[in-house]
Parts: C-alpha cells; structure tokens; sequence
C-alpha cells in the first residue's frame, strides 16, 4: 500500500490534526536527514501539534481578553523606573506568582515602561 504525503496530510486534517498535517513535509525531511527512529518522528510530530494547539488556545484567550494593548512582562524596560530590580523581574518572569494564583499589575505613567497584566 503506497500513499503520498498529500494523502497522508488529508487523513490527518479528517482526523483534526490540522497541525500536524501542515507540519508533516518538513518533519518527514527533518527525519530523513537525522534518520530519527519510529518513536523520535512519532514525539516530534505529536509535540508539533500540542505545541501549536498551546499556542492558538493562548491567541484565541487573548483576544477574548479584549486588552487594550498587549505587553509581556519581558519587554518591561526597567531603566524606566526605580520600584522594581532586576533581580524581582527576573523572578517574576520565573511566573511562580501564577502558579500561587497571585495578580500581577505593574503601573505607573504612560509610556514604554508601562505593563499590565
């Protein structure tokens, strides 16, 4: 039985594997290059799709967010302000604070060093 990639990227888009269907060209030529194993193209290809699915699934809450702007917390310019070290942003990128369901919101005037979350 001999099928092509195209075929084989159907089956996965009627699978609802959108994903991995895009993706599967580039890992089948990653994988002739490296010579991956059965089980190594089988985790690139499934961490493909989880990993894109995280991503939409952060895209999509954004927007339903409906933030007037949006700034991560790694583009906080601290040369713009005094309050805060380097050394507690750097915790505070860690994101420990989410995991203990604490809020976070860094305020002060308009402009470049302004951040919320």
């Amino acid at each position: 039985m001999s099928k092509s990639v195209a075929d084989i990227q159907q089956a996965f888009k009627q699978l609802r594997l959108a994903e991995t269907a895009e993706g599967l060209p580039e890992l089948l030529r990653q994988a002739e290059q490296v010579s991956w194993t059965y089980l190594e193209f089988i985790d690139e290809l499934t961490t493909l799709e989880l990993r894109r699915r995280e991503e939409k699934s952060i895209e999509k809450r954004l927007s339903w967010a409906r933030f007037p702007y949006h700034k991560p917390l790694h583009m906080f310019q601290l040369e713009e302000q005094t309050a805060i070290t380097e050394r507690q942003m750097k915790q505070l990128q860690e994101f420990q604070w989410l995991e203990q369901s604490y809020n976070l919101i860094l305020l002060g005037p308009p402009g470049a060093g302004k951040t919320l979350l």
